[in-house]
């Protein structure tokens, strides 16, 4: 009986592989599906089950180009360019498309580990028409995306709109780790800005707030930049850089040539550059690679190069440097002229010493200061790993003006010992487009402005007086 019992359970054994077992049986009839003409391969294939086409939820909508998301814990996939928005949640067993639940059942099926929807489901979204081959060999999605050459247009047409003028708010959340120190700093900041294309001009206000080892610190600063100056909050103090750095940065910024270059690049860098049209609206979404992001940073820094902005700002430091040497050479005279005795020689010469001994410092500080305005080798030594990059804008259909932009990028830096990570979330509107007629520096921030120099100085003395507490402590 024994014997005969093992038998009948190896034949059963032996028989399931003969019968068609689902999953297994649906695999074998695996179908080819295309996004806009391009084959989505992954290891989630498609396939036919009970009539119907079951698409791989993950691997379609990357290659449609939106930004898919999975929740490690739960299951739940959500895919978006923000216009579009479908969470897909096994564990309640329901889709919502853009917040509301739809009327189908998820997942209906899972196979591989993946998560899968038909072609059904996927035709009723927004932007995408589904067809199946007769045989459901093969199943071609279409969406709405530009094709190639017209992204190429809408881009060199969206720059030649002219937005004279406009405002902006923007809140940034970003986390920076680093290897070196044990906590990591998390900022917060608001920020709204007015700005006038010609003449150039413009407002800004920046609400920051940092948490950093628990210790929270809160800070609120303002930049005016326009023909009566190039002001900025520090704390509580204006600062009133020089004049021929204000007056480099406007010519920096009205050059039209150097703006058009700028935005060419756009066109140049479309490899992960999606525009999808809606009624009203165009959503372009965009990934960037380590590559891509190495050959945008070179043509911007060669652009910027040619523009005159780094012989701009040198010559603002140099300005300083021989501020402090026209000092230095005061101070020489008055030391000469007191040396007229003895006792009153070695003194002079001590205080020529320290004097030279100072310039020499000085000098030192001002050749750090331009070494660190050597923009050709900003980046050398530094190494970049993107791990996400991923931002999205919408504009409008009518006007091509902006009107939003979100971004979320995970960034990983390393120079020398230290690796620095940084995750950032980004959100914008822009609003009052050739609204802003004008921007003026307040005559409280002219009247009560005080020059960088005066400003170190403060600096100094706050530095002293904390050391002389720290000291006495």
């Amino acid at each position: 009986m024994k014997k005969l019992a093992t038998l009948v359970i190896a034949l059963v054994f032996v028989l399931s592989f003969a019968l068609p077992q689902g999953s297994a049986f649906a695999q074998s009839d695996a179908v080819t599906v295309y996004v806009d003409g391009v084959e989505v391969k992954g290891y989630e294939q498609a396939f036919v089950s009970h009539d119907q086409v079951l698409l791989p939820v993950e691997d379609l909508f990357n290659e449609a180009g939106f930004k898919v998301s999975k929740d490690s814990k739960s299951g739940a996939v959500n895919v978006s360019n923000t216009y579009l928005t479908v969470d897909f949640k096994a564990s309640a067993s329901t889709i919502e498309v853009n917040g509301k639940k739809a009327d189908t059942q998820f997942p209906l099926t899972l196979q591989n580990y993946g998560n899968y929807i038909s072609g059904e489901f996927l035709a009723t979204l927004e932007g995408f028409e589904v067809e199946v081959a007769e045989d459901q060999k093969s199943v071609n999605v279409t969406t709405n995306r530009l094709a190639e050459e017209e992204v190429a247009a809408l881009l060199a047409k969206s720059a030649a709109v002219e937005l004279d003028s406009f405002s902006t708010k923007m809140t940034m959340d970003m986390k920076m780790e680093s290897s070196l120190e044990e906590e990591a700093i998390d900022m917060k900041m608001d920020i709204t800005m007015d700005q006038i294309m010609d003449p150039m001009s413009l407002y800004t206000l920046t609400k920051m707030s940092t948490n950093f080892a628990g210790e929270k610190m809160e800070e609120t600063s303002g930049i005016y930049l326009t023909e009566e100056g190039y002001f900025q909050q520090i704390g509580d103090v204006w600062v009133k850089y020089e004049d021929e750095l204000t007056e480099g940065l406007l010519d920096v910024a009205g050059q039209e040539d150097l703006l058009a270059q700028l935005e060419a690049l756009q066109t140049k860098f479309t490899k992960g550059l999606n525009i999808y049209e809606y009624d009203d609206v165009y959503v372009m979404t965009q990934t960037i690679s380590n590559e891509e992001f190495s050959e945008m940073m070179d043509e911007v820094m060669s652009l910027l190069l040619g523009s005159g902005l780094t012989e701009t700002i040198a010559v603002d430091t140099e300005a300083t440097e021989v501020e402090a040497t026209e000092e230095v050479a005061t101070e020489e005279e008055a030391t000469e002229e007191a040396a007229t005795e003895e006792e009153a020689t070695e003194e002079a010469a001590t205080e020529e010493e320290a004097t030279e001994e100072a310039a020499t410092e000085e000098e030192a500080t001002e050749e750090v200061v331009i070494e660190e305005l050597d923009f050709e080798g900003l980046f050398d030594g530094l190494e970049f790993n993107i791990e996400e990059f991923y931002i999205v804008s919408t504009i409008d259909k009518e006007t091509l003006f902006p009107l939003d932009v979100s971004a979320v990028a995970n960034i990983t830096m390393t120079m020398d010992e230290d690796t620095i990570t940084i995750s950032l979330l980004l959100d914008g509107t822009f609003s009052d487009f050739n609204a802003v007629k004008e921007i003026k520096v307040p005559a409280e921030v002219i009247k009560n402005a005080i020059t960088m120099e005066e400003f170190m100085k403060i600096l100094e003395a706050e530095l002293e007086k904390a050391l002389a507490e720290e000291v006495a402590a």
